[in-house]
């Protein structure tokens, strides 16, 4: 079978320069306007290339929106297992990861805002994206550090997954407000503070 030729468009660089001006360009647009509210038209004006550079490196919109998302989300999940490794301890695990989630927050806006969207829109009209996978990929880690706490005796009565939804619910909303308020200020002690309400609970302790 013969082997299809590509033309290369000419302001393609052998460093990727132009694909890697397409992926900044589009994730500040999917994440300001969305998915349906960005025009390939747009993401090529932002990135100074032409159409013919966009679709040498992707096959069209979705595919690119795709690649984002999914490559984000990736790295995001690996970079919350690096700060986990050889972290001993519910409340120490817990941190960490909460910590973690929230410096993404601070540092990558645009990124986590993209990752929010995709997971909290619509469905309907929303690209072929296999969500679920990926949404497990991160919840699942999760629910193994409160299935620790529940074998250690930590945690009592409740399961894993309602411990984890509760810390996520928790966790995201944080991230939520974020996203709407960008003055707000996700810190570090405050990742703490909320890691130890979760486990304390807010009730004073009778005397």
């Amino acid at each position: 079978m013969a082997t299809r030729s590509v033309k290369v468009p000419d302001e393609v660089s052998s460093a990727n320069e132009a694909e890697r001006r397409l992926l900044s360009s589009a994730l500040a647009s999917f994440s300001e306007k969305g998915y349906e509210g960005t025009s390939i038209r747009e993401i090529i004006e932002r990135a100074g290339v032409t159409r013919p550079v966009l679709y040498y490196y992707f096959e069209n919109k979705e595919h690119l929106f795709r690649r984002l998302v999914e490559s984000w989300f990736t790295e995001l999940v690996e970079d919350m297992d690096r700060a986990l490794e050889g972290v001993v301890g519910l409340r120490e695990q817990l941190k960490t990861l909460i910590v973690n989630v929230f410096e993404h927050a601070e540092r990558s806006p645009h990124v986590v805002r993209l990752i929010f969207h995709t997971f909290f829109a619509p469905r309907h009209g929303a690209p072929k994206l296999d969500r679920d996978s990926l949404w497990e990929s991160r919840y699942s880690r999760i629910a193994k550090i409160m299935q620790s706490g529940i074998e250690s005796g930590e945690f009592a009565r409740h399961s894993c997954e309602s411990l984890a939804m509760a810390f996520c619910g928790m966790m995201d909303m944080h991230i939520m407000v974020k996203i709407n308020r960008p003055h707000t200020t996700l810190s570090n002690e405050l990742g703490e503070a909320l890691v130890d309400l979760f486990l304390e609970g807010a009730r004073a302790q009778k005397s």
